[in-house]
C-alpha cells in the first residue's frame, strides 16, 4: 500500500512540469496602436478659387496738350478661376510652384479687367495639418477699354495657408498684392486680391 502511494506521488511530481508547460499565460491587456501613416505635402494638385479684388488704376496724360484726361480710379469686385501646382516636402520645409488664372468683373468705368494670371513660387512651414507659406512671382493682366490696354506683365507677392481636410482634399486662403507698371497709354495698376481655395491632391 505504501509502495503504491509512493509511486503515485512520484508520477504526479514528474507530470506537473508537463501540465505547467501547457498553461497559456494571460494576454497582455495593452496592445500598441499601429504607427500613423506618414503625411506630407509633396506632389501635384489642382483646384478652384473664388475671391474678391480691390484694384487702383493711375495714369497721366502721355502727351502734353493731347485730349487725354488723367485717370485715378479704384474699383473692387469678384474674381474666380483655377489653379494647379506641385509641392516638394523636406520635413518642416515645403516649397513649390503654382500657376493660376482669375476671371474678374472689376471695371474702372469703361476700362475692364478681364483676367489676372500668375506664376508663383510658394515656400513655408509644414505643421502637419497646415501649410503656412509666403509666395511671390510674375503676374499678367488682360483687359481694355476707354483707350487703355491693360495687357501687361507685373509682379505679385503675398501669403497664404492650406489646411488638409483629408489626404486628398485641401482648403486654403491667400492674400496677394499685385503691381502692373506697363499698362498703356501711360500708367499702372496695383491692388489686393483675397481668395478662398479648394484643391485636390493627385
Amino acid at each position: 500500500m505504501k509502495a503504491s502511494v509512493s509511486v503515485a506521488a512520484i508520477v504526479s511530481v514528474l507530470a506537473a512540469p508537463a501540465f505547467a508547460g501547457n498553461i497559456t499565460p494571460p494576454a497582455d491587456p495593452y496592445v500598441a496602436p499601429p504607427p500613423a501613416p506618414i503625411s506630407d505635402w509633396a506632389g501635384p494638385y489642382a483646384g478652384v478659387q473664388l475671391g474678391f479684388g480691390d484694384l487702383d488704376i493711375n495714369a497721366t496724360n502721355p502727351t502734353p496738350g493731347a485730349n487725354f484726361p488723367a485717370v485715378n480710379l479704384s474699383d473692387d469686385g469678384f474674381l474666380g478661376g483655377v489653379h494647379a501646382g506641385y509641392n516638394w516636402d523636406r520635413g518642416t520645409l515645403v516649397y513649390g510652384v503654382e500657376a493660376d488664372i482669375d476671371f474678374t468683373d472689376i471695371s474702372f468705368n469703361t476700362v475692364d479687367v478681364d483676367t489676372i494670371s500668375r506664376l508663383r513660387l510658394r515656400m513655408g512651414v509644414d505643421t502637419g495639418s497646415a501649410f503656412v507659406y509666403g509666395t511671390a512671382g510674375a503676374a499678367y493682366m488682360s483687359g481694355s477699354g476707354g483707350g487703355f490696354s491693360l495687357d501687361g506683365w507685373g509682379w505679385v507677392a503675398g501669403a497664404g495657408v492650406d489646411f488638409k481636410l483629408s489626404e486628398k482634399w485641401v482648403a486654403g486662403a491667400d492674400a496677394l498684392y499685385h503691381e502692373f507698371d506697363d499698362v498703356s497709354p501711360s500708367g499702372g495698376v496695383d491692388g489686393m486680391t483675397y481668395r478662398l481655395r479648394m484643391s485636390y491632391r493627385f
